[in-house]
């Protein structure tokens, strides 16, 4: 559960206690994407809250919206491909000073 396999896998551990899936699902320095499974409305909303992942699915598995951005936490997934987020990709920055007083200090 420590390595970051991509493809079709699929990962099961056994836990007792919400937070002790939170806890396991947590434990590793990747965090691209997750799935929470769940009969119960309201328990996946919380668990999402407290997973370090991230995109993370709620009953399904590797949906993508190119209007959203993607990108995991930790060691995953550096970057934001999609998405306004995105942008900052191309964006150069440049820090530009100017005292406009400056010129009458030099003569």
């Amino acid at each position: 559960m420590q390595e970051e396999t991509f493809g079709s896998i699929a990962t099961l551990q056994v836990f007792d206690t919400e937070k002790e899936a939170i806890a396991l699902a947590n434990d590793n320095i990747h965090g691209l994407a997750a799935s929470v499974w769940s009969i119960d409305v309201d328990l996946p909303k919380r668990v999402v809250r407290e997973i370090d992942a991230g995109t993370i699915w709620i009953n399904d598995w590797a949906q993508v919206n190119d209007e959203f951005e993607k990108g995991g936490f930790k060691m995953s997934g550096l970057g934001r491909p999609n998405g306004m987020a995105a942008i900052h990709n191309f964006i150069e920055y440049k820090h530009i000073f100017h005292k406009p007083d400056t010129l009458n200090d030099w003569k």
